[in-house]
């Protein structure tokens, strides 16, 4: 037991560095998953998801723990109140207690830095310009989208309707919504169905009163 209470300690003091080293914007957790009702037992800059010891574990937390039960579950994409977490999680047996390490970092911030340099590095080859016409529209159609996605300066993840509107008026207004399989392509940049695409449209032109 007390060789268990050390390496405890020792993943506490991991935890701390690892979570003062990358920042405000990096949590570490460390959750008792045989009690997932009460199963924070450390916990650094909380202020990413907002728990505190004793806390439980959510379902998605849960779903983490099952999905790392061979050891690890590294570098995937979570959420939690508006974020984007990039995550790991690993999982250890320690004297009879099934212990769960866990990194979440915040990305929003890179994720609107990333928003910026796209739109900023967002440029059209001469080809693509003087080949529209011909029907070679497709590289016209991916860069429209994207400068349309930079101008609102939010990662997509983020976007309300407001937001996503604002998309649509400007390829709109650019003509890119006539072009051949382009409203199938901004759903999938936007991470929203065609039809809502098409609702988004009729929206904008009743107000218009067109």
């Amino acid at each position: 037991m007390k060789d268990n209470a050390v390496f405890l300690d020792f993943l506490k003091k991991l935890a701390s560095m690892i979570a003062e080293m990358f920042g405000n914007h990096c949590e570490v957790v460390i959750s008792d998953q045989d009690h997932p009702e009460s199963a924070i037992l450390a916990i650094f800059n909380n202020q990413v998801t907002n728990r505190n010891v004793g806390d439980p574990l959510g379902v998605k937390a849960l779903e983490r723990v099952k999905n790392s039960a061979d050891g690890y579950y590294i570098n995937y994409q979570d959420s939690k109140g508006g974020k984007v977490l990039k995550t790991s999680t690993i999982s250890a047996a320690i004297g009879g207690r099934n212990i769960a390490f866990c990194i979440n970092y915040d990305c929003v911030d890179l994720e609107k830095i990333k928003c910026s340099l796209d739109s900023f590095l967002a440029m059209r080859k001469d080809s693509d310009i003087s080949g529209a016409g011909a029907g070679n529209y497709a590289p016209v159609v991916k860069d429209v989208i994207r400068e349309a996605i930079g101008l609102v300066q939010k990662p997509v993840q983020l976007m309300n309707k407001k937001d996503r509107l604002q998309v649509i008026s400007y390829l709109e207004e650019r003509g890119i919504l006539n072009m051949q399989r382009s409203v199938q392509a901004v759903a999938r940049y936007l991470g929203i169905s065609r039809c809502t695409v098409y609702n988004y449209l009729n929206e904008l032109k009743a107000e218009r009163g067109t």
